[in-house]
């Protein structure tokens, strides 16, 4: 005959409440952390070959509008610009340059032209509907410490000045007026 004994310890209702804030403090600690959602998949558009990595933009038009930034430290304007990623195609640089600085998920068309700095600058279109109502844009928490400033304009009614030094105004007006 076996016997089998079994021990009940006194379980305190305190050490039940401790041990549902402990859990519920984990989640919170745990599930919180990431301030950042994940990037999206890049969204280039299939018509266009891939471009070897290099520094790259997106010019997005919206309202007969240019989306420009600001960013915390700079006076004038930019458009959303990535610096080389070492196995990224261009293309996907440059998604990822809106996303990081504006979390609109855009898709990259056609290249407009290359800045004597490397910097490939594309057609880039908004993808939903509600962005395009909108004229003042919302800088998303996890690129507020970068970008202060996300807004409409129109480049022709700003002068070189008003731009960061790294925009030439004339190329960035030249290929405005080839997006759609």
């Amino acid at each position: 005959m076996i016997i089998i004994k079994i021990h009940t310890h006194a379980i305190s209702v305190p050490n039940i409440v401790l041990n549902k804030l402990l859990v519920v403090a984990t989640i919170f600690v745990l599930g919180c952390t990431r301030d950042i959602p994940s990037d999206p998949m890049c969204r280039a558009n299939v018509l266009y070959t891939d471009i070897e990595p290099s520094p790259a933009a997106c010019l997005i038009k919206s309202n007969v509008q240019l989306l420009a930034i600001k960013n915390h430290g700079d006076e004038g304007w930019n458009v959303p610009t990535h610096k080389q990623l070492k196995s990224t195609s261009a293309q996907c640089t440059a998604h990822l340059a809106v996303w990081k600085t504006t979390g609109l998920n855009v898709e990259v068309g056609k290249l407009l032209y290359t800045a004597p700095n490397q910097t490939h600058y594309f057609a880039c279109k908004l993808t939903d509907d509600y962005s395009s109502q909108l004229q003042q844009f919302p800088v998303p928490s996890w690129a507020k410490r970068k970008t202060s400033q996300i807004s409409l304009i129109n480049p022709f009614d700003t002068q070189q000045d008003q731009w960061v030094t790294d925009i030439d105004l004339i190329s960035l007006r030249e290929a405005y007026n080839q997006l759609e």
